[in-house]
């Protein structure tokens, strides 16, 4: 078996925002940037409700910080702020009823264990906006007070903040090339990614993989 991650997430007050249909509008466009990065396979439901699938040698981690951070540079403004709650599980994946007959990866069926996991995980978030469970009760335990440090600088982040770290998680490219990509001036992205706490999260990104690995040899 093929060892996968699923991530489970759903938007934050979509129904309240100012324009509801523009919020879906960045998610689906997300979603289908990120599907082919990480070679995942996406599905949608409930409108602001997504589901996807990913081998877990492809950093989960990676993606959900991407798909947070992507959405919280789009906000419209503080009183719309864009964001998304997400809960990732990892597990034995590519077995009966968990690929479909072309023999792909299929969040939309919602079959198998770990896709279990992973909505059950998301339905225990509360307050939280970000979690994640794997087999094993210290991994789990380390993944849980990670996430929590993590989501509570991203519940911090604002659009700009989030822009630039947006595009620094991607390839951990230089704050020039990332200034010259956005139009902005070197020392004002440096500047935001400080305060975006870029080097903790990248670290968390990071570590976490590695423990991931480490706790399934």
């Amino acid at each position: 078996m093929t060892r996968i991650a699923v991530i489970t997430g759903d938007l934050i007050n979509s129904t309240r925002v100012a324009d509801s249909k523009a919020f879906k509008r960045q998610l689906d466009a997300l979603l289908q940037r990120l599907q082919k990065r990480f070679d995942a396979e996406v599905a949608t439901y409930r409108g602001d409700g997504f589901q996807i699938a990913m081998d877990a040698n492809n950093n989960a981690l990676q993606l959900a910080l991407l798909l947070r951070t992507g959405l919280i540079a789009a906000s419209p403004d503080s009183e719309n702020r864009w964001d998304a709650r997400i809960a990732i599980a990892w597990g034995e994946g590519a077995g009966e009823g968990e690929e479909n007959g072309e023999g792909k990866l299929d969040p939309a069926s919602q079959i198998g264990p770990v896709y279990i996991q992973s909505g059950r995980a998301l339905d225990a978030l509360g307050k939280q906006h970000l979690q994640a469970v794997t087999a094993g009760e210290l991994p789990t335990l380390a993944l849980n007070l990670s996430c929590r440090f993590a989501d509570d600088i991203l519940n911090q982040l604002t659009a700009v903040e989030a822009e630039v770290l947006y595009y620094y998680l991607q390839d951990r490219g230089s704050h020039q090339s990332i200034a010259d990509r956005l139009g902005k001036q070197r020392p004002t992205v440096t500047v935001a990614l400080q305060r975006a706490r870029y080097k903790l999260l990248a670290q968390f990104v990071d570590d976490m993989d590695q423990l991931l690995r480490l706790s399934h040899e």
